[in-house]
């Protein structure tokens, strides 16, 4: 059941990421890079994918709340995102994107906390 959620969120941010695009003429990025805001942006990322791992790896989470945990993860790191997409990168439009993508990642968590065992 878990392998059916996540390939679905795959399918479901890939097909309205398209359509998303295409609907308000918004551009891809031009390289990996393009995705932060700027230095700052990158680097609190960066240290919260570390916190994240060592919070994951030190073995008090298990099992269903690990997967809950990385999905809510996520959808924190997009809202964090969106919200400097918005104020910074306004007529871009890229914050829409990105908050579809905290969407999926809530929809993930409930998924899981609801159907996986």
């Amino acid at each position: 059941m878990l392998i059916t959620i996540i390939i679905g969120a795959f399918i479901a941010a890939g097909v309205l990421d398209l359509m998303i695009r295409k609907k308000f003429n918004i551009e891809r990025n031009q390289k990996f890079m393009d995705q932060f805001i700027n230095r700052k942006h990158m680097l609190f990322e960066i240290a919260a994918y570390f916190v994240f791992l060592m919070v994951i790896s030190s073995g008090v989470y298990a099992g269903k709340q690990q997967y809950i945990l990385l999905f809510l993860f996520f959808a924190v790191i997009y809202v964090i995102r969106t919200f400097l997409e918005y104020v910074f990168l306004k007529e871009k439009k890229r914050y829409i994107i990105t908050i579809t993508y905290v969407f999926i990642c809530l929809i993930c968590s409930a998924g899981i906390l609801l159907f996986y065992k």
